[in-house]
């Protein structure tokens, strides 16, 4: 996982169409993906009524925290972080 989002640090928004990069929980359909500047977004893919959460100021430490959080399957745990709802 810290592989990947370090990754982050080498994309190009010039040079590629989504400088993100993401995590499904496949079992519950929550996906949590990471952009550059601390930027993370929490959406349920199974569920379209469930609105799309934002967080800022995320630290790859803050990111890590999370993936691991939604990779275990402890979905309580990252609904509960200081998301904004974008309704």
């Amino acid at each position: 996982m810290c592989e990947l989002i370090d990754e982050l640090d080498d994309l190009d928004p010039s040079e590629v169409a989504h400088p993100d990069v993401a995590l499904i929980h496949n079992a519950s359909g929550w996906m949590i993906t990471l952009y550059q500047r601390g930027i993370a977004s929490l959406e349920n893919l199974d569920d379209k009524d469930e609105a799309p959460r934002h967080m800022k100021g995320v630290t790859r430490k803050k990111a890590l925290k999370l993936w691991g959080a939604l990779s275990s399957g402890f979905i309580d745990s990252v609904l509960n972080e200081d998301w904004l709802n974008s309704k």
